[in-house]
C-alpha cells in the first residue's frame, strides 16, 4: 500500500514538472524572429550590367531595418547597394561591372537584433566583342555618286578603331575602301560615294573594327543611271557634284525639292539665280516622282518653293529646256512659271493640277500633256482645256496652224489664254460668255469677232495685239475695261452691236491706242452715232460711222 502511495506522489510530481516546464517554454518564446530570404537567379545581363532580386519573408512579429545586396567578383562580396527597407522584394540594376567577368551576389536583411544573409549565387558578364553595324540606308543617289548612312548598333565594349564603306563593281573582287575620319558618333554615319561609272551595277558594305575584329553590314546593290534619288530635301548638291553638274543633259529626279535644290537645277538647266548664263545643257527633265517642297534659298533671288506648287518663274529663262515632266503631286502652276522658256517644245502636267495659268516667251511648246487621271484638266491637239471643255486654258505659242475654231462647248476664255499666240484667225462659239485678263495679249490675231453673249472686254484684253485690224463686239458688250487695245497699232475697224445702251468706258480703256483713235473707225449701231460723239470717251475717236445693221 505503502508502495502505491509513493508511485502515485511520484507521478503527480512529474505531471506538476512537466507542466510547469510547458508553461516556462511559452513565456520564454521570442517575439522577433528573423526574416527568411531567398535570392532569385540574376537577369538581363549584359556586358557592364545585371540585375538582381529577392525576396523578404518576415516572420512572426519580426521586421527588418536595412535590405542590402553584397557582390564582388570574389567570396567577399566587398561592393554593397542599398535598398528600402519597406520593399520586400527588392530588386536592383548594377552597373560599370567589368565584360566576361564572373561575380558573386547574396541578399541580406535585418534589424537591432539579428540580421540574415541568403545563399550566395552567381553569374558572368558578357564578353566584349567584334562591333554591330546596322544596314545601309540610301540618302540620295546621283548619276555617278550614291550617299549611304548607317550606325554602329554596338560598339563590342571596345572603342572602334576604323570605320567607313567598302565598295566593288559587282561581280569583281577587287574592292575600295572609303574610310571615316576618326569620331566617337555611332549614329548616322555618312558618306557619299563618287566618281562611279555610269550604267554599272555596285555593291557596297558598311564596316566598323575594334580591337576584337572588324564587321561588316548586309550588302547594299545598286545600279548608276540618269537617274537621281533624294530622302530629304536640299540635298540634290550632294548628289550631283560641283564637277558633275553640267555634264548631264538627261535627268530623272526622285523626292523632294525645296528652292536650294531648285537653284542648284536651274543651273543645271543653264542660268543662274542672277540671271547669268551657266555651262547647264539640261534639256530634259523628269520630275515624276519628284515633289516641290517649301524651305531652301530663293530658285532665282526672288521667289521661294512652296509644297506642291510650281511657282512663278521656277524654270523662266532655262532656254535650253525641252521636256518638261512635272511633279506628279503639283496642284498648282502659276503664271509664268515657264517664262521664255523658248526651246520647251513638250510639257507633261500633273494629275493632281487644279490650278494653272499660261506662261509667256515658250514660243516653241506645241504639246501640252495632261495625265488622263487629272480630274480638273484635259487636253486636245495639244491644247489646255477645263475637264469639262468649257473653258480653254492655254494654246501653246508653239503651234503653227493659222486659224482655230474654239469647241462649241466653250463658255470661258481664261486670263492670258491666248498669249502671244500665232494664229491668225480665232472663232469663237456662241456658248462664249467670259473672257479673261489679257486672254488676247500680243497674239498674232487679225480679225476676232465677239459672240453676243459676252458683256465684259477685261484688262489689257487685246493689249500689244500688233497685227489686229478689226475688231466685233457682241450686242451684250456692256463693258470695256483699261488698256483693252493699247499697243493694237494696226487696229482700224472697232465694230460696237448694242442698240439699247453705249457701253461704259473706263478713263483707261483707249489708253495707248492712239493709232485707233486717230486712224481708225469707230463703227456704231445704226441711228446711234449721236450718242457716241456725244460721249465723254466714246467721242475720242476721230471717225465715226453709223453702219452696222
Amino acid at each position: 500500500m505503502k508502495n502505491e502511495e509513493l508511485r502515485m506522489k511520484n507521478l503527480s510530481y512529474i505531471i506538476m514538472m512537466v507542466l510547469l516546464m510547458v508553461a516556462c517554454s511559452e513565456e520564454d518564446k521570442p517575439l522577433s524572429l528573423p526574416p527568411t530570404i531567398s535570392l532569385n537567379p540574376a537577369e538581363d545581363i549584359t556586358r557592364t550590367g545585371a540585375r538582381i532580386s529577392g525576396i523578404i519573408s518576415l516572420n512572426a512579429e519580426g521586421s527588418v531595418n536595412h535590405i542590402r545586396f553584397h557582390y564582388g567578383t570574389s567570396s567577399s562580396m566587398d561592393q554593397t547597394v542599398a535598398c528600402t527597407p519597406e520593399d520586400l522584394n527588392p530588386t536592383t540594376v548594377l552597373t560599370d561591372l567589368q565584360p566576361g567577368t564572373t561575380y558573386s551576389y547574396c541578399l541580406e536583411a535585418g534589424n537591432e537584433i539579428s540580421s540574415v544573409r541568403s545563399e550566395t549565387l552567381t553569374f558572368s558578364t558578357l564578353p566584349n566583342e567584334a562591333p554591330t553595324v546596322s544596314p545601309l540606308r540610301m540618302l540620295n543617289q546621283g548619276p555617278l555618286s550614291i550617299t549611304l548612312e548607317y550606325d554602329i548598333t554596338d560598339n563590342g565594349g571596345e572603342d572602334i578603331t576604323e570605320t567607313g564603306f567598302y565598295y566593288r563593281k559587282a561581280g569583281e573582287s577587287e574592292e575600295q575602301n572609303l574610310r571615316l575620319p576618326d569620331s566617337q558618333e555611332l549614329s548616322g554615319l555618312r558618306a557619299r560615294i563618287g566618281n562611279l561609272e555610269l550604267n554599272t551595277d555596285y555593291e557596297v558594305q558598311a564596316y566598323a573594327t575594334n580591337t576584337l575584329g572588324e564587321t561588316r553590314s548586309e550588302v547594299y546593290r545598286f545600279r548608276t543611271g540618269e537617274a537621281i534619288v533624294l530622302t530629304s530635301a536640299g540635298m540634290l548638291a550632294e548628289a550631283v557634284s560641283e564637277e558633275e553638274k553640267y555634264r548631264f543633259t538627261t535627268l530623272t529626279i526622285a523626292g523632294p525639292l525645296n528652292g536650294t535644290d531648285l537653284r542648284y537645277l536651274r543651273e543645271m538647266m543653264g542660268i543662274d539665280r542672277e540671271g547669268n548664263e551657266t555651262p547647264g545643257r539640261l534639256h530634259t527633265l523628269d520630275l515624276t516622282d519628284a515633289s516641290m517642297v517649301a524651305g531652301g534659298e530663293s530658285y532665282d533671288g526672288n521667289h521661294y518653293a512652296e509644297n506642291q506648287r510650281v511657282g512663278s518663274g521656277m524654270f523662266a529663262q532655262c532656254i535650253y529646256l525641252q521636256h518638261l515632266i512635272l511633279p506628279d503631286d503639283t496642284e498648282t502652276v502659276e503664271e509664268n512659271a515657264f517664262e521664255n522658256c523658248s526651246a520647251l517644245v513638250r510639257l507633261r502636267l500633273s494629275s493632281s493640277l487644279t490650278r494653272l495659268l499660261p506662261s509667256a516667251g515658250c514660243t516653241s511648246l506645241t504639246e501640252i500633256e495632261v495625265p488622263s487621271s487629272c480630274p480638273a484638266f484635259c487636253c486636245t491637239d495639244g491644247v489646255l482645256y477645263d475637264h469639262a471643255l468649257t473653258t480653254l486654258i492655254w494654246y501653246p505659242e508653239g503651234r503653227q496652224a493659222e486659224q482655230f475654231a474654239l469647241p462649241s462647248t466653250i463658255q470661258a476664255i481664261g486670263n492670258y489664254a491666248f498669249r502671244r499666240a500665232p494664229v491668225r484667225e480665232i472663232s469663237l462659239p456662241e456658248s462664249l460668255s467670259d473672257v479673261g485678263q489679257s486672254a488676247f495679249h500680243a497674239a498674232r490675231i487679225e480679225h476676232i469677232a465677239l459672240p453676243d453673249g459676252v458683256e465684259v472686254i477685261p484688262n489689257a484684253c487685246f493689249q500689244q495685239c500688233e497685227r489686229l485690224i478689226t475688231v466685233s463686239l457682241g450686242s451684250g458688250v456692256a463693258y470695256l475695261s483699261e488698256y483693252c487695245f493699247e499697243g493694237c497699232t494696226a487696229l482700224r475697224h472697232l465694230m460696237v452691236k448694242g442698240t439699247d445702251f453705249v457701253p461704259v468706258c473706263q478713263e483707261e480703256t483707249f489708253a495707248g491706242a492712239d493709232e485707233l483713235l486717230q486712224q481708225g473707225t469707230l463703227h456704231v449701231p445704226v441711228g446711234c452715232l449721236s450718242l457716241y460723239r456725244n460721249h465723254r470717251i466714246w467721242s475720242q475717236f476721230k471717225t465715226m460711222v453709223d453702219d452696222v445693221e
